[in-house]
This record gives structure tokens, C-alpha cells and sequence, in this order.
């Protein structure tokens, strides 16, 4: 049976009090180890940090050294004199499916004087899997819409959201291309469609195809109509993920600017789009995956 190994504290400078509370620094970046490559989908679920009130730390993940560990930053700083609560949970999976045997957890509180490291030690079988940006579709536009609606009640779309999901599922579906995927790239970009960033709403822009970030807003592609946009956005990834010719009219403007540059088929996976859809675009590809797996709950 697969289990959790023990904690390794590094730093000398870290110790526990009689409550077993490690001290650390209000920046304390947690490093946690694997003594094999884990599925880098499942750490978003399987990794929790939690303060004394219950409230759930809002996290950024780096996976690294081939998906053997995981380094995990807050994006606000522990506050002094709160005690956390950090959990790696069985929810983390082998390449099988199979869960880890037993969940682990520590506690900490910040010293601003103190740092220190935590690996944990797995025995994991590699279970890194990349998807593919061609293909069938398996949410379904209720979904996708009750997703976005439980983050922006009023998402600024020219449709409405349930539409527009469906809009990614037909275009996507008569140019191969998974457009429920498609769909999640779009929360990912807009920021649940509250936007807010180069894009304006009334551009139909859902993917940022043109916006560069030291333009003005507003530069990037116009589209007509909601059903253009995502049409462009679908035409866009099958260009990345193919050299296949596209089967409706091009509306993407920048769709031969990737053939003329020999760059179709180049990135055939939706991780493959780190540091080409978005610069530098780090996890950008896991990130959309994590989006779609969440959705996949909701069924």
C-alpha cells in the first residue's frame, strides 16, 4: 500500500514548542518532496493550508524537479501570532488512481526571525498526464455556466452565460477541439469574465488573441458577435494543435501569422501553451486543466 512518509525539517533554525508548533517566517515558502513524479492535477485538491479560524489560505503551487515536489507560497503572508494548519490530503493520486494511504498535516505560526523547510517523502509511481487540445467534449453547458455563476453572479458577456457555453461546445465540436476546455481557457483569462485586464467585454475577446500587455486596452481583436469570438479562440488552439485546415471560414487574425511562422501542430497539448498562448505563462496550461477538473465535480 502506497502511504505518506514522515516530515524532514531542514533548517536548524525551525523547532516546535512544547504544543508541537513550528515557528517559521511570514513569507515561509512550504517545500514538499516525492520520491517519484505525482499527478500535478491532483495537488490543487490534495495540498490545504488553513488558519486557526478555519479559512482556507488562497495558494500558488510550483511544481518542479519533473513533478517530484511542490513548492507552496501564500499569496498573502502568514500574519503574526495566528496559528496555520498545513494538510497534504489523500486526495493525491498515483498514475493507477490509487490515493495516498494516509493524509499528513502540520502546524505553524509565524516568527519573523525563523524559517524553515518541510519535504515529505512518497512512495508514488509516475502519473503525469498531459490533454490534448483536440477532441471530443464531456461537460455540458449547464455546468460550465453554474460554475462560472458560483464565482460572478453577473459575468459581462454580450449572451447570456449558459449561450455562450454552448456556443464553445458547437464550435469546438465542428473543428475537433475540446471547446468545454476551450471554455474554462476563457474563465482563466477574463477572470470569470469580470475582466478587468487589456480586454474590454464588448470585444467578444475570450482568450486575449491580440492583447499585449504593454498596449493600451482595448487593442486586441474585436469580434462582431459572441459566436465569432469563440470561433476565432477555437480556430486559434487548432492552429497550435494542428495542421489540420480549419473546416469553417477563418475568422482568427492571427491564425496565419502561426502558419507562416511554421508554428502549427506545435503545441499539442494544453500544457504545451505555457509561454506561447500567454507570456511567460507559467502553468498556464495547468491551470485551465484545473479549471475543467473542478467543473467536473459539479456533475
Amino acid at each position: 500500500m502506497l502511504g505518506l512518509g514522515v516530515f524532514i525539517i531542514k533548517s536548524s533554525l525551525c523547532y516546535a514548542d512544547a504544543q508541537a508548533i513550528l515557528e517559521v517566517d511570514s513569507n515561509k515558502k512550504w517545500e514538499i518532496k516525492f520520491n517519484k513524479p505525482i499527478s500535478r492535477y491532483t495537488v490543487y485538491d490534495g495540498v490545504q493550508i488553513k488558519d486557526d479560524k478555519n479559512n482556507i489560505c488562497d495558494l500558488v503551487f510550483y511544481i518542479k524537479d519533473n513533478n517530484t515536489k511542490i513548492v507552496v507560497e501564500c499569496i498573502d503572508n502568514f500574519k503574526k501570532n495566528k496559528v496555520y494548519t498545513l494538510t497534504v490530503n489523500n486526495s493525491i493520486k498515483d498514475e493507477n488512481g490509487r490515493k495516498l494511504a494516509h493524509s499528513k498535516s502540520i502546524k505553524f505560526k509565524v516568527n519573523n526571525q525563523t524559517e524553515s523547510d518541510l519535504e515529505l517523502e512518497n512512495n508514488h509511481s509516475n502519473c503525469f498526464e498531459k490533454n490534448p487540445i483536440m477532441g471530443k467534449s464531456d461537460l455540458v453547458a449547464k455546468s460550465m455556466g453554474d460554475y462560472v455563476l458560483s464565482h460572478n453572479k453577473n459575468p459581462k458577456t454580450s449572451i447570456d452565460i449558459y449561450s455562450l457555453a454552448k456556443l464553445f461546445l458547437e464550435e469546438g465540436q465542428a473543428e475537433g477541439v475540446r471547446g468545454d476546455i476551450a471554455f474554462c481557457q476563457s474563465i482563466k483569462e477574463t477572470g470569470f469574465f469580470k475582466y478587468g485586464g487589456q480586454v474590454l467585454p464588448e470585444q467578444n475577446n475570450y482568450a486575449g488573441i491580440g492583447a499585449l500587455n504593454n498596449e493600451p486596452i482595448g487593442k486586441g481583436a474585436w469580434f462582431k458577435e459572441a459566436r465569432d469570438g469563440v470561433r476565432a479562440q477555437i480556430q486559434h488552439l487548432k492552429g497550435y494543435a494542428s495542421k489540420e485546415e480549419l473546416k469553417n471560414p477563418c475568422i482568427d487574425p492571427r491564425y496565419n501569422i502561426l502558419r507562416n511562422l511554421g508554428v502549427c501542430g506545435s503545441a499539442y497539448y494544453w500544457e504545451d501553451l505555457n509561454g506561447k498562448w500567454a507570456v511567460p505563462g507559467k502553468n498556464y496550461g495547468e491551470d485551465i486543466i484545473h479549471i475543467y477538473n473542478s467543473i467536473k465535480k459539479l456533475r
